[in-house]
């Protein structure tokens, strides 16, 4: 019979403009596999912890969240200064009022979620460290953007590949391709687990879907030209032409600046009643946009940017089939007719399949039940299960 363990979670990079659903998943898992279980997150997180994990799993999961750690940003220089204070007060904050652990998971590859654990181990109060690295950061001149900040966030995960290397016990990853990618950048192989991201499904299927669907399409993701969101007004303006009245719903959040010039050119092309920008949308409201909706648009450009596709995962549990650019990330995932892949940068056939699928209903809810029942694959809680028999297995627990 496995023992109880004590397990500590950091989630200091992520913050509430992001889904709480991996940390949810993987912590309730754990949690109810008797196992304690105690995440560390900044204060402004706290609503939306209390709501997805503390509420559902009281006496197994206890929230230690950083003081000074309220206000949220979302400019370069506030993430930067935010993230430093994190790193700099977690150390006073872990290392005299917690237990010893018996691993602590880093939610993802920044220091931010790092160094926290560093210090614990330092000061004997953590056994083994099991790092998250469900991303490659490209190099700078792949990337769009401040320019700094591409090469400071470059910079920081050849650092993180140096760390995991000494101090981590095992990498998880969720795809080959990324796999390769971490050997190639010096990451022992041997460090490598791989594992997949999820969805708590039943959250999902609780959602009902309405009679009359208020948009032709969507797209939920960072608001990024990465991700290719000029590309959907690009497109939305062909459509337009054939269905004045069609309407794009927009969900997520950027940096300011790219927020601001994404609203310009909406306006400059006259869309402003064809797309409806949502910005921050929660667990409960965002399924009710996806099922108020009848295709996904998610049209990332840079390979490295992806890992897995949480937001496309999520629109296929919802119904939706989905449009992407033909991203080598994704071969390895999404196997279904649900997902359906074009030429990076190709608008003109993105638009014709689209048009193609709003005019052929028939078609469109037989991909629609094929991408549930695909979606239904990939669940938390059998997915958290099978990572920790694994940890376990791989550090002796």
């Amino acid at each position: 019979m496995n023992c109880r363990l004590k397990i500590l979670y950091t989630n200091l990079g992520d913050t509430t403009i992001y889904a709480y659903d991996k940390p949810a998943g993987r912590i309730l898992g754990w949690a109810r596999g008797n196992n304690d279980v105690f995440i560390l997150a900044p204060q402004l997180d706290l609503e939306i912890i209390k709501k997805e994990i503390l509420d559902k799993e009281k006496s197994k999961v206890q929230a230690i969240f950083l003081p000074f750690t309220k206000k949220e940003t979302s400019s370069n220089f506030g993430i930067i200064i935010s993230y430093l204070i994190r790193i700099l007060i977690s150390p006073f904050i872990l290392v005299k009022r917690l237990p010893v652990f018996d691993f602590a998971f880093s939610n993802s590859p920044f220091l931010v979620d790092i160094i926290p654990i560093l210090w614990l181990k330092i000061f004997g109060k953590c056994k083994h460290w099991v790092l998250m690295m469900d991303s490659v950061v490209p190099p700078p001149k792949e990337r769009s953007g401040n320019s700094i900040v591409n090469i400071l966030t470059y910079v920081e995960s050849l650092l993180v590949g140096r760390i995991a290397n000494i101090f981590a016990d095992k990498v998880f990853t969720v795809n080959p391709e990324l796999k390769k990618e971490m050997i190639n950048r010096g990451i022992k192989e041997s460090k490598i687990i791989l594992t997949q991201n999820g969805l708590i499904v039943k959250n999902i299927l609780a959602v009902k879907k309405p009679k009359n669907i208020e948009y032709e399409a969507v797209y939920m993701g960072r608001i990024s030209i990465n991700k290719g969101v000029l590309d959907l007004i690009k497109i939305w303006k062909k459509l337009v032409k054939k269905m004045p009245k069609a309407k794009l719903a927009i969900m997520g959040m950027g940096l300011d600046d790219v927020v601001i010039k994404f609203k310009r050119e909406i306006e400059k092309n006259g869309l402003g009643k064809n797309i409806e920008y949502l910005g921050f949308t929660p667990s409960d409201k965002k399924y009710k946009v996806l099922k108020n909706s009848k295709v996904f648009l998610y049209l990332s450009k840079v390979n490295a940017d992806e890992s897995w596709g949480i937001s496309l995962m999520e629109a296929l549990a919802c119904g939706l089939p989905a449009i992407s650019y033909n991203l080598p990330i994704y071969e390895y995932i999404y196997k279904t007719e649900g997902l359906i892949r074009i030429k990076c940068n190709d608008i003109d056939s993105v638009t014709e399949k689209l048009v193609y699928l709003l005019e052929n209903q028939k078609v469109r809810l037989a991909l629609s039940q094929k991408c549930i029942n695909f979606a239904k694959n990939f669940d938390w809680f059998k997915i958290a299960e099978v990572d920790l028999e694994k940890i376990r297995k791989s550090v002796s627990l």
